[in-house]
């Protein structure tokens, strides 16, 4: 075996390779005695067949394509120690000739990490706002839940809620048709078209009205897109929305039944601004990590990606998987799914959480931040809290696993690190040895849900 060509790029060595007769033959003789007792060689029982016969049977490329899974991982090998290289990694294989046989291998290195001038990194988070108009927002919508619809005699307005008599064609045939239909009239609506709401307003209980709408050319629904729906109405009631009034009737009214208007507007107040601060936390450590990444120099092995590509792929699946009800419904939902553009969605961000990682991972080494047994003690007991006594047990025992203290130890060394960052961005390098937690992004709570905490 000899190394005909060597070519180091970024993170992979591409290395040619070129076998002689000698190195193979002992791995076409370990392919026949395999195809002997597989293939069925007329004249002979399975498994008697000399070579000779097997080879001139299957032809000689079969045995040499059953011999590579044994040559080519033990060449690769050779390869990598010859040239000295450390793989990171499965190399990847192209055969160019069987004889002599030559491939390529793609060997992956361990990625290159470089710092630049991280302890000049100056950012400080954003300061929190807490907009009146933001809670007047949230209790009004509160107020809508619970209003009441009473009958006007006057034409429709913009909010109201109209009972009607609906009959619609599209191309001559029946689309929507239903008597006593209830819709809310919001000019900013789509339903049942585009413009629908528009035609409505204006109209008095009693009057009728024939018209025709048009769906744009890139409608969400491929198969109303460019239609040009004739509807004909009839308006049967015209209803107008009354909202309680903001008291303490009002409070005690909701689920959370707060004791008081004020109280209810203290509590959204606290929950929203809880819940801004933690994003904002957030918002600055992407900032400051994305503030690292910029001034580093960071690179890495084509492997990596695949393998974090890999995992969102399957978060992914497992969202979707909890979505549906059966197995039919997954496959139904998973046909509709585009890999190009599934590819396009997740690779980028696979490429961006590697960055993140390698980042962050030297820096933890460049600061000598270290995680102990008593902060991954202290951690599990911090799990533990909530944790109802009767199931307090069982799950210590779990959070007790080999795997799950270095799963502990890699989310510690991250915080750590993310708050090393954080006393450097702000001009406080001292020691690193805070522990506390970074507050994480929560997905958005409903009003009803903020009031409920």
């Amino acid at each position: 075996m000899k190394v005909t060509e060597k070519k180091i790029e970024g993170c992979e060595a591409l290395l040619t390779i070129e076998m002689d007769s000698a190195a193979t033959e002992g791995a076409l003789d370990h392919a026949y005695q395999r195809l002997v007792k597989k293939v069925d060689v007329p004249g002979f029982r399975k498994g008697k067949a000399p070579r000779a016969i097997l080879e001139n049977f299957v032809g000689r490329e079969r045995l040499i394509d059953e011999s590579l899974d044994e040559v080519l991982p033990h060449a690769c090998a050779e390869a990598i120690k010859e040239e000295k290289l450390q793989s990171f990694g499965t190399p990847g294989v192209e055969v160019l000739q069987n004889e002599p046989l030559i491939f390529k291998a793609r060997v992956p290195l361990p990625p290159k990490v470089e710092l630049g001038d991280y302890l000049g990194i100056r950012l400080e988070p954003e300061k929190v706002e807490v907009k009146d108009e933001i809670i007047d927002g949230m209790i009004r919508q509160l107020q809508h839940e619970k209003a009441t619809w009473e009958l006007v005699e006057r034409p429709v307005k913009s909010g109201d809620l109209v009972v009607m008599d609906l009959e619609s064609t599209i191309d001559g045939a029946p689309f929507i048709n239903q008597k006593g239909l209830q819709i809310g009239i919001d000019e900013q609506s789509k339903y049942p078209a585009p413009g629908f709401s528009q035609e409505i307003i204006g109209l008095a209980s009693g009057q009728s009205k024939e018209f025709k709408l048009r769906y744009p050319d890139d409608f969400g629904k491929p198969e109303l897109a460019g239609k040009e729906p004739e509807f004909k109405i009839k308006i049967n009631e015209v209803k107008e929305e009354k909202l309680p009034p903001t008291d303490d009737d009002f409070a005690m009214s909701l689920d959370v039944e707060m004791p008081t208007f004020d109280a209810l507007k203290t509590r959204l107040t606290e929950n929203y601004r809880k819940r801004v601060e933690q994003q904002a936390v957030q918002d600055y450590e992407n900032r400051l990590v994305a503030e690292l990444i910029k001034i580093s120099k960071v690179e890495y092995p084509a492997n990596l990606v695949d393998m974090e590509y890999e995992r969102l792929v399957n978060n992914q699946m497992d969202r979707w998987r909890s979505q549906v009800n059966s197995e039919a419904e997954l496959e139904e939902l998973l046909a509709r799914v585009n890999p190009e553009e599934l590819a396009k969605q997740l690779r980028p961000m696979a490429e961006e959480r590697i960055k993140i990682s390698l980042a962050l991972g030297k820096l933890a080494s460049a600061e000598d931040i270290k995680v102990t047994d008593a902060d991954v003690d202290a951690e599990v007991a911090r799990m533990l809290e909530p944790v109802p006594e009767e199931q307090r047990a069982a799950q210590q025992q779990q959070l007790a696993s080999k795997e799950a203290r270095e799963q502990i130890v890699q989310v510690l060394l991250s915080r750590k690190t993310m708050e090393r960052l954080k006393q450097i961005a702000s001009g406080q390098a001292q020691s690193a040895e805070s522990n506390e937690q970074s507050p994480a992004a929560e997905t958005q709570i409903e009003n009803k849900e903020e009031v409920a905490q």
